[in-house]
């Protein structure tokens, strides 16, 4: 039988390596998946910015040859005199869709007087004059600039300003510009393909990545569900024997009494309290045990609070009287409840033990009960050590004991229990270290209602048919 009691152990330590290894595997995937996506990111935009720095050094090359082709022409113009039969206007139909169309030349002399222009771009008529009357482009330098046309299309270009030198003397100058709106859509293009194509792959990546984990995860899966399968047939297996020995050393106490030493009589009852505290524990880690298993029932009826406080408090007085700690409770009006009694009485026992374990002696414990439209809280209020804030965030975990709880008898499974059995009934209990001296564990049971806003701010809740608004947070959602 004690042997037996391992393999509980092992079941629930067995929960958090499957936990463990269920929140590995998702910062695995997410690891993955990120430095996936950032390898991505980098070799995708690496390809895209050398592709998108060729293409636009293209059109800066295109441009410069365009000037260069354009300046020589009127330089030959200027400097043979042959202005006359040089065209001032240069018709292109612009009706046709070409290359003669997308672009603009404006030749001066060095008078400033224009002797040569071309340009089809109606749109851009306004915005090109102004750009050479303030006469404040650098030359050689090549610029970037769009125009709003209609209040709705973007026309993009790049242009630049080409002087007409010989013998460094200023003959004249050359503003020659193209239009690019169509090779800029295409890098836009691109570039959300280029995303769609990453988005669809970390999709990809993250589908392959999990498939890859949940193989990876099959032997903890199947030693858990074998696990399980034995928690489901070793209850019986585990109080039984336990149950003979409580009973024969109950039997041989009453029938022996007489005949055994002080000394027999005192190792029975030390046999038989360790054969409790076993029970306890048996008890403690099946609970546990068909909690993880998904088998735990819970049987609500509806019975009177007040009753069951007063019951814990007979059960618990002379435990504290032993400690000489005061045990004391609020007696409100008769407040009625649905929930599995044995539950609620099992947490409430287990929160009133754990405030007679660790208060002082000559203290006093309070347990106060209130109501709202919402909830019902019933707080233990003890004088004990209280919680420091590193152990806060893991007293509910099984096994965990804080450090300066330690040198008294327990398992570190009660809080945990209690946890367990309260979020079975709808319920939450929450802990806060008193501004005094010790701490206060509520336990907050809802209602017949159910939270249908609940992210830790208003909230609205639907009772009885009812629906009313609360600014009260939500304590027992999660």
């Amino acid at each position: 039988m004690i042997v037996s009691i391992p393999f509980v152990v092992s079941v629930i330590n067995l929960k958090w390596i499957y936990n463990m290894f269920t929140k590995f595997k998702e910062k695995i995937v997410k690891d993955y998946c990120y430095l996936t996506v950032l390898l991505l990111l980098f070799v995708s935009f690496s390809l895209y910015i050398v592709g998108f720095s060729i293409s636009y050094k293209s059109q800066l090359s295109h441009i410069k040859m365009l000037a260069i082709e354009e300046s020589e022409d009127l330089f030959y113009k200027i400097n043979t005199k042959d202005l006359k039969n040089f065209p001032k206007d240069d018709d292109n139909s612009p009706e046709e869709d070409n290359y003669f169309n997308k672009i603009f030349i404006y030749g001066y002399t060095k008078d400033h007087q224009l002797v040569f222009e071309h340009n089809n771009m109606e749109w851009s008529e306004k915005f090109i004059t102004k750009i050479i009357n303030d006469n404040s482009l650098s030359f050689h330098k090549v610029y970037f600039d769009f125009n709003l046309v209609d209040n709705r299309h973007l026309k993009y270009l790049i242009y630049m300003r080409y002087p007409l030198l010989e013998n460094n003397v200023f003959l004249g100058e050359v503003y020659v510009g193209i239009e690019i709106t169509h090779w800029v859509r295409e890098q836009i293009r691109i570039f959300f393909i280029l995303l769609i194509i990453i988005s669809l792959s970390l999709f990809f990546v993250r589908y392959v990545a999990y498939k890859m984990a949940n193989k990876a995860m099959q032997p903890v899966v199947q030693s858990f569900e074998q696990q399980k399968q034995f928690i489901a047939n070793a209850s019986h297996e585990l109080r039984t024997p336990l149950s003979i020995i409580m009973s024969g050393l109950t039997v041989l106490k009453t029938d022996d009494e007489n005949n055994l030493s002080k000394f027999s009589i005192d190792t029975i009852d030390d046999i038989n309290d360790e054969s409790l505290k076993m029970k306890k524990l048996i008890d403690n880690l099946l609970l546990s045990a068909r909690n993880t298993n998904n088998t735990l029932t819970v049987h609500s009826t509806k019975f009177n609070l007040n009753n069951l406080i007063n019951k814990i408090y007979t059960k618990f007085s002379l435990l504290a009287k032993n400690k000489q700690i005061t045990l004391k409770i609020s007696n409100p009006p008769d407040i009625f409840i649905t929930a599995d009694m044995s539950h609620i009485e099992q947490i409430l026992a287990i929160l009133v033990d754990n405030a007679i374990k660790y208060s002082d002696e000559n203290s006093s414990i309070f347990i106060t009960i209130s109501e709202d439209k919402q909830c019902i809280k019933i707080a233990i209020k003890d004088s004990g050590p209280g919680i420091s804030i590193e152990d806060l965030p893991h007293i509910f975990k099984p096994f965990y004991r804080a450090n300066n709880t330690r040198t008294y008898y327990g398992n570190g499974l009660g809080l945990s229990i209690a946890q367990i059995l309260a979020q079975k009934n709808h319920s939450n209990i929450l802990v806060e270290n008193n501004k005094e001296k010790g701490s206060c564990f509520t336990l907050i049971i809802s209602k017949n209602y159910y939270c249908t806003f609940y992210f830790g701010g208003d909230f609205d809740v639907q009772l009885t048919g009812e629906k009313e608004k609360s600014d009260r947070k939500c304590f027992f959602c999660y």
